[in-house]
């Protein structure tokens, strides 16, 4: 059997720099690690045996002192990057992505809690699952919103930069969290019912329901299968029509959703007729259309975001009329008025203002954390509920606790993994974009394209 060779231990001394107002303790290091560290500052070895080494290296570059510092500035980073909203942001989104994501969490819970007969019956949890379609409503808002920019700019839209733009913003949680499930399954030995992890590494969760590893991951996948498919169709449709005319996909698209169902409903059984219309992007992807609607109007119709009492009042009767349509419409059209009712709750706000309640920076924090919320929650309630339930049950006040008390669990994990992996990577991005600046394309277009 091979020795292995000893390593001296020799006790370190700092001089900290003048700028530091507290002296380092004295650390323990190999000599082979501190041999290793590059020479920049007064480093002072007591070295055994009456042996005095000396050598210079820097202070700020030992990785002892350095990482809680990087880890603290991380943080800090991660916290002023929520507290300080982007210049153009929207206050009522922030407020719609909120409630959204408590919707999406509420409903979550009440399947650990079936005797909360009180709260199951409420609207809030009991529609709790559209807020996946409230997010769709707002995803395709916010990205519509960026493809009729750049096609009324410059006519075209730049794919790889616009998917560059998305990845940054979901991969690195979504891989992460994936190594993180592989890693259980290779070295703690915790398998789960998914067998196929390649079905989340490639976004087609929602094709594969019953094998994916990554709870959620359907409507991730819906959304990037939107990423890829919308951008390429408007790039494609500008070549034959002005891009101002290209709202008619869309309206197409939201149209056809309901037909195509039909059919889909009709080749399903009684036991499994939501499940085979729930996950794919060719049944449910109604939310993504009307935003992108809403968004087109906002880019090319302005003007139609003026105040105006009767169109206000119009769009609080959709409202109205659409919410009371959830409990008697078919499947069919359900998810069509679903996403119909989400927009005009969604521009009616963008078209007033409620200084009250929109100010408030605990929105635009939720709405910022709302992504890591959504794939963290399933493995906090997962590994918590069960012994939620064993002390308060599955009633009323079980369901309470849970939300109040898991909802700010699932909020600070997401804050760490906003600023450990999110923010870094949101600060890559920007530093890659402005490395590849996209020419100006506006000179020289015709006026169709112009629009």
């Amino acid at each position: 059997m091979r020795r292995r060779r000893p390593t001296s231990i020799f006790t370190v001394r700092l001089e900290a720099p003048a700028c530091c107002t507290r002296t380092p303790k004295p650390l323990i290091l190999p000599i082979r690690y501190a041999c290793s560290i590059r020479s920049g500052g007064p480093l002072e070895f007591n070295a055994p045996e009456g042996k005095d080494i000396l050598t210079l290296v820097r202070y700020k570059e030992l990785a002892f002192y350095k990482l809680p510092t990087t880890l603290w500035a991380l943080l800090s980073a991660g916290l002023k990057d929520l507290w300080t909203p982007p210049a153009g942001n929207r206050p009522c989104l922030d407020l719609l992505r909120s409630l959204a994501i408590s919707l999406v969490l509420a409903y979550h819970i009440t399947g650990y809690t079936p005797n909360a007969h009180r709260t199951l019956n409420t609207p809030f949890c009991y529609f709790g699952w559209t807020g996946v379609d409230l997010f769709f409503v707002l995803s395709g808002f916010l990205i519509g919103g960026q493809l009729w920019k750049e096609l009324k700019a410059g006519g075209t839209v730049n794919v790889p930069r616009f998917i560059l733009r998305r990845g940054f913003r979901i991969w690195p949680l979504y891989y992460s969290l994936a190594a993180f499930l592989l890693a259980e399954r290779l070295f703690w030995g915790i398998k789960r019912p998914g067998l196929y992890l390649w079905i989340d590494a490639t976004f087609l969760d929602n094709y594969f329901p019953d094998h994916h590893q990554i709870d959620g991951g359907w409507s991730l996948s819906l959304e990037e299968q939107f990423y890829l498919l919308i951008p390429i169709a408007l790039m494609v449709g500008a070549k034959y029509i002005s891009p101002r005319s290209l709202f008619r996909l869309a309206l197409f698209w939201l149209f056809a959703l309901p037909l195509i169902r039909h059919f889909v409903l009709l080749a399903s059984s009684n036991t499994t007729a939501r499940d085979s219309v729930y996950h794919a992007f060719h049944t449910h992807s109604d939310g993504l259309a009307m935003g992108l609607l809403i968004s087109w109007v906002t880019t090319w119709e302005p003007d139609l975001l003026r105040n105006s009492r009767w169109v206000d009042a119009a769009l609080v009767v959709v409202v109205l009329v659409g919410f009371s349509l959830w409990y008697i419409v078919s499947l069919t059209f359900l998810y069509s008025v679903v996403a119909l009712t989400y927009g005009a709750l969604m521009f009616l706000l963008l078209r007033v203002r409620l200084p009250f309640m929109f100010p408030f920076k605990v929105f635009h924090i939720i709405s910022r954390l709302s992504f890591g919320v959504y794939l963290l929650q399933f493995g906090v309630l997962g590994h918590v509920m069960r012994y939620h339930t064993q002390l308060f049950g599955e009633g009323f006040h079980s369901f309470l606790y849970a939300f109040v008390l898991y909802g700010p669990v699932c909020l600070a994990l997401s804050f760490v993994s906003f600023s450990f992996i999110e923010l870094p990577f949101l600060k890559l991005r920007d530093r890659l974009l402005r490395n590849r600046p996209t020419p100006p394309v506006t000179a020289g277009l015709s006026p169709a394209l112009q629009g």
